[in-house]
């Protein structure tokens, strides 16, 4: 029998066993609490991606890590990972993604009292953003419905923001693995 060759980036995880174990460890962290011992496993992870060629999975991460970093307080570092995620979002046109991190990085800034950061933001993506093409949202009650958190990273879920391989299964925005929708 034959078996054709598959890219394991394709349909499956791109990150190796231990960045899986840090990608759990940040995801855990984010669970218990503890935004700022998570946003800098996040921010490596963003890192290792960028250099591996995972612009995609790197632009999630730094997402991951922007927003890890504003829970915590750390307003410099939530600006510089929200500004590498935005700009790797718009130059890898992920037009679904973009304006949902935008409108929630921006609001998370202001209500954390970092509104400066969030004006910096405004100017600088606000152009870019607003001049996106609004994406064709499927219905939602066309797809089943996905567990809250990936059962392979334990990165957070959301059926409207997912991309979705056929009907019932969607790819985890972060590890890349295939979760059946229930």
């Amino acid at each position: 029998m034959f078996r054709r060759f598959r890219n394991p980036a394709v349909n499956g995880t791109v990150l190796g066993p231990a960045q899986m174990e840090l990608l759990h460890q940040a995801n855990q962290f984010l669970t218990s609490g503890q935004p700022g011992k998570a946003a800098p496993l996040f921010a490596r992870l963003a890192g290792a991606m960028e250099s591996e060629k995972h612009p995609r999975r790197a632009a999630n991460l730094h997402s991951q890590a922007a927003n890890a970093y504003a829970d915590s307080q750390a307003e410099q570092s939530a600006l510089a990972h929200a500004r590498s995620a935005l700009t790797l979002f718009i130059q890898y046109q992920m037009i679904q993604r973009t304006p949902v991190f935008y409108a929630n990085i921006t609001r998370k800034l202001s209500n954390h009292g970092m509104k400066t950061s969030a004006d910096a933001l405004v100017r600088e993506f606000g152009p870019l953003v607003g001049g996106m093409p609004v994406p064709d949202q499927p219905a939602a009650q066309q797809h089943a419905s996905l567990p809250t958190n990936c059962p392979k990273c334990g990165a957070p879920l959301n059926s409207t923001e997912a991309s979705w391989i056929d009907s019932n299964t969607a790819e985890c925005a972060y590890c890349g693995a295939a979760i059946r929708a229930g």
